[in-house]
């Protein structure tokens, strides 16, 4: 009951985390400055290019002086829309709308800036021919205020390309938020996964424990003194090696047997006559990465309800293959029929082990147990196949 409450809590955690709305930050929305000012040049050298074309394709008169006049308006439009892209970078709020807002708002002025410096181009300092007779009808038509009306009607023309450019780093920018979100979403993902990897890591050593100091009991009660320091000196072994693992670590398959030996060498103290390992473990295989432990519970399991119960030799068999791109491990051992059943345990062993597999490997790896047809019992476990470099 406890184990079932811890890992629904687990769950609960995990589901939290990830359901948790990411905190919003200004620097997330903003764009890289490469992309920005890029984009500006780009824009800006595009309707340079495209309108100094057509000037030549149509045959305006004056074209080079035409494309000098323009040459400069251009650069006045980059340095117009960079001041845009400072304002832009300062002022993030948090919503999309009231940033788009904010960045057509912002336009506005930059845009009388820019057809400022248009007019005193073409009217004052570099005159078009036909400036002067230009000139000469705005005051007829508006005396007093004909610059203001020509700076307007063409802060009004000039505005949308201004608002194109703005509306653009708005995207680039929500975009670039979205990732943000994106990596952090993963950041909690890999957190709540390895959260529950150690969780069900550290369960492995209590119910070991719990196995062990019942053995070392036993041996007390009938006096077995030499055979109970040598249990707890193979224990305090283990233990070192063990503990001092992380528990998100991958090992090779040749380590996680060795470890495996390790806790073998205290159940020899125990069964010295009565427990046999066979290991078949092709070379190739043995720089295979496995999770730390993996194969703890189950050999706990083996010793348990196979060797514990009985008073003849029981074997333990591990056999390692590679299939179709998978490691596949193969854990049995005999069973004596006429020996009393042990009590039933915790159910947390082959549990855990499945529950590992499934949480670092998803569907791709798993773990099956049953009785084999010899009458003993067999764990069965495969996951992608890995090996450590050389």
């Amino acid at each position: 009951m406890n184990m079932t409450l811890r890992k629904d809590a687990l769950r609960d955690q995990r589901a939290k985390m990830l359901a948790a709305a990411p905190d919003w930050s200004a620097s997330d929305a903003r764009v890289n400055p490469r992309v920005a000012i890029g984009s500006i040049i780009a824009m800006w050298l595009l309707y340079f290019l495209i309108t100094t074309g057509l000037g030549l394709l149509t045959g305006v008169p004056e074209q080079w002086a035409s494309a000098g006049r323009r040459a400069i308006v251009v650069v006045a439009g980059i340095l117009c829309t960079f001041v845009l892209y400072q304002l832009l970078q300062r002022a993030q709020p948090q919503s999309f709308g009231a940033r788009l807002a904010a960045a057509l708002g912002a336009a506005v002025p930059l845009v009388i800036v820019y057809a400022s410096v248009n007019l005193f181009v073409f009217y004052y300092w570099f005159p078009v021919p036909e400036a002067a007779k230009i000139i000469e009808e705005m005051q007829a038509k508006y005396p007093g205020a004909w610059e203001t009306v020509l700076i307007l009607d063409s802060s009004i023309r000039w505005y949308f390309f201004f608002a194109v450019w703005a509306a653009l780093y708005v995207a680039f920018g929500y975009a670039s938020e979205m990732q943000a979100v994106e990596r952090r979403a993963n950041h909690f993902r890999l957190e709540a996964k390895n959260a529950q990897l150690r969780a069900l890591h550290y369960q492995v050593n209590p119910h070991f424990l719990f196995n062990t100091l019942n053995s070392l009991s036993a041996l007390v009660m009938r006096g077995s003194k030499s055979e109970a320091e040598t249990m707890i000196m193979n224990l305090s072994s283990f233990l070192r090696s063990s503990l001092a693992i992380d528990p998100e670590q991958l090992v090779s398959l040749d380590e996680e047997i060795a470890l495996q030996r390790l806790y073998l060498d205290i159940e020899q103290t125990r069964f010295p006559d009565r427990l046999q390992v066979e290991v078949t473990m092709p070379d190739e295989l043995k720089n295979a990465c496995v999770p730390v432990l993996i194969l703890q519970p189950i050999i706990e399991n083996a010793i348990k309800y196979g060797v514990a119960p009985t008073k003849g030799k029981i074997a333990i068999r591990l056999h390692a293959s590679a299939e179709y791109g998978l490691l596949v491990l193969r854990i049995d051992n005999d069973i004596d029929a006429k020996a009393p059943t042990p009590a039933s345990g915790t159910g947390l062993g082959l549990g855990n082990v499945r529950e590992r597999l499934l949480t670092r490997y998803g569907p791709t790896a798993g773990c099956e147990w049953g009785p084999s047809d010899d009458g003993g019992f067999v764990v069965s476990l495969w996951l992608p196949l890995s090996r450590e470099a050389r």
